[in-house]
């Protein structure tokens, strides 16, 4: 391969926690080699965050360089069998550079939404169900552009789709060549692989549990109910996704272009199903268990470069879309001594750190000095204008509106590249951090165990305020002591909101909240009622 541009390998993993890597977590009880050994190659990021807590959103923030919170899902995750969150109109990564001159694939976990044809009814018959066990809904999560959970959503999943025909919107219209993969997380229907466009195995069966516990350790084996193809099996679909990325990786290796490998892991999300290789080998279970199979999948692909000559000319990101979930079980995990939120407050959901701080690695041997730090703030959704400065292109003014280079730091500048970041939860709480002090406008963390305390309940607005240079682990909340603070803070937050990106340039607009253009999240905002009003309609 003579090209000049580097390659891209982009590795999402799962629910994986900042504590769950050993280069990041001395005491981690997971001794990861081949992600430390590709920070040894590297650098190390500490302070590194997802845009959400929860991982369709941070996938959509990750792709588009946008805040995710600006797109219709205000709240939570899509379902498996959703239409797309990521608007047929916008730029993602995968455009970028496909545009100049790249070879572009996605294998993994989608969970973005995928442009089903339907049926227009419940086909109960060809799965053997009783239609009096269900009961449909007028309005649906995930159907009619409509993506706020209380609109209510179905237990069982996939049952309305037209499996025999090809979707006409996803991965392949958003700038990938080639997409190998599932819709969303194992644990998701329908359980289907799809290659580009085509279900590869149509669904003829059922498989789950009903009203599946996903805030617990309690069904960390299971599943969710819903359509499943004969000869898709939960525990075979890891090693499946990591033979075709490496597959990929021969292949592209063959051409005389650069390319970009989006690999967004389906480990260490639940089911925790570790392949026979790996059960027991960590010694803290399951979980543990998981991690090390990911790792192992690391060294595989640093290995799969290497023989290929293409490492040095790569560029390897490594990094995980959110906190570590509850599935996990963190009292048995801390009685083994591993803490999968190292230092951090909170976990998957949760605007604490333990939430969106994600343990995340570059290496690229032509610009980043190999066992590196860089302590500076930083946002997944950098990564996009990161890219393109990278590989020399501009991007247009309506995309990447909350993307700032780091190619600064990549190269070992010792300064900040961001004044401020913003973070979101489970339930769409905002939180705005600038330096060290960080503003949380949402109530108890916003994370998972909000939802069991039902959505009508929920509240938003500015609660508390931490240091996190004398408080990482935000006990100490400050917010009646520092009011002009808090009041600049959320100055900043409102400006970023009603300007529609946090960057220079024109400003743009957000996405409507259906079915009825509320967002609750934002309203303590100053001048709610009126920025809202362009958003209803009749």
């Amino acid at each position: 391969m003579s090209n000049t541009k580097p390659n891209i390998v982009l590795v999402f993993a799962d629910d994986l926690g900042y504590g769950d890597v050993s280069c990041f977590n001395p005491e981690s009880k997971i001794k990861t080699k081949n992600i430390d050994a590709l920070a040894e190659a590297g650098m190390r990021f500490t302070d590194t965050h997802a845009t959400s807590a929860l991982c369709t959103p941070s996938r959509y923030g990750l792709l588009t360089g946008r805040y995710n919170w600006r797109s219709s899902l205000k709240s939570f995750v899509i379902p498996g069998d959703s239409m797309p969150l990521i608007e047929e109109d916008r730029k993602t990564i995968a455009h970028l550079l496909k545009e100049n001159g790249y070879n572009t694939a996605a294998i993994g976990k989608w969970h973005l939404g995928l442009k089903w044809q339907l049926k227009g009814y419940f086909d109960y018959e060809k799965f053997g169900l009783n239609p009096e066990d269900f009961h449909e809904k007028e309005t649906r999560f995930g159907r009619d552009g409509i993506f706020d959970i209380s609109a209510g959503r179905l237990d069982f999943e996939g049952l309305d789709i037209d499996y025999s025909k090809p979707i006409t919107f996803g991965p392949n219209q958003l700038g990938f060549d080639y997409f190998y993969g599932t819709p969303a997380s194992l644990d998701q229907p329908p359980y289907v692989y799809i290659e580009n466009d085509r279900v590869i195995e149509e669904p003829t069966d059922v498989t789950g549990i009903h009203m599946m516990d996903r805030a617990g350790p309690n069904h960390q084996k299971e599943w969710q109910n819903g359509v499943i193809a004969p000869n898709f099996v939960h525990r075979e679909v890891a090693d499946k996704m990591q033979k075709k990325a490496l597959e990929m990786i021969d292949r592209f290796a063959e051409e005389d272009m650069p390319f970009f490998l989006y690999y967004p892991s389906h480990l260490v999300h639940g089911p925790l199903l570790p392949n026979e290789k790996f059960e027991g080998k960590s010694g803290i279970g399951p979980y543990g268990d998981f991690v090390l199979q990911l790792d192992h999948y690391i060294g595989e692909i640093i290995a799969k470069l290497k023989e290929n000559d293409l490492f040095d000319n790569t560029i390897f990101i490594f990094t995980s879309d959110n906190g570590a979930s509850a599935l996990a079980d963190f009292v048995a995990l801390k009685e083994h001594g591993h803490n999968p939120s190292y230092i951090f407050r909170g976990l998957k959901g949760d605007i604490w750190e333990g939430g969106h701080r994600e343990p995340t690695i570059i290496s690229y041997p032509a610009m980043i000095q190999g066992g590196t730090v860089c302590n500076h703030m930083i946002s997944l959704s950098d990564i996009y204008r990161s890219i393109a400065e990278i590989i020399g292109t501009e991007i247009p003014d309506d995309a990447a509106e909350d993307s700032i280079s780091n190619v600064p730091l990549w190269k070992g500048k010792n300064e900040p590249v961001r004044e401020d970041i913003v973070h979101s939860s489970a339930n769409g709480g905002l939180s705005i951090r600038r330096g060290d002090w960080k503003l949380e406008c949402v109530y108890n963390g916003g994370g998972m165990i909000n939802f069991r305390e039902g959505l009508e309940n929920q509240v938003y607005k500015p609660v508390e305020l931490y240091n996190l240079k004398e408080d990482i682990c935000e006990t100490n909340n400050v917010i009646n002591e520092h009011p002009e603070l808090v009041e600049s803070l959320k100055k900043s937050l409102e400006e970023y909101i009603i300007n529609g990106r946090s960057t220079p340039g024109r400003p743009q607009e957000n996405n409507r909240n259906n079915p009825t253009g509320e967002w609750p999240q934002i309203g303590w905002m100053d001048g709610y009622k009126e920025y809202i009003s362009r958003f209803k309609f009749d």
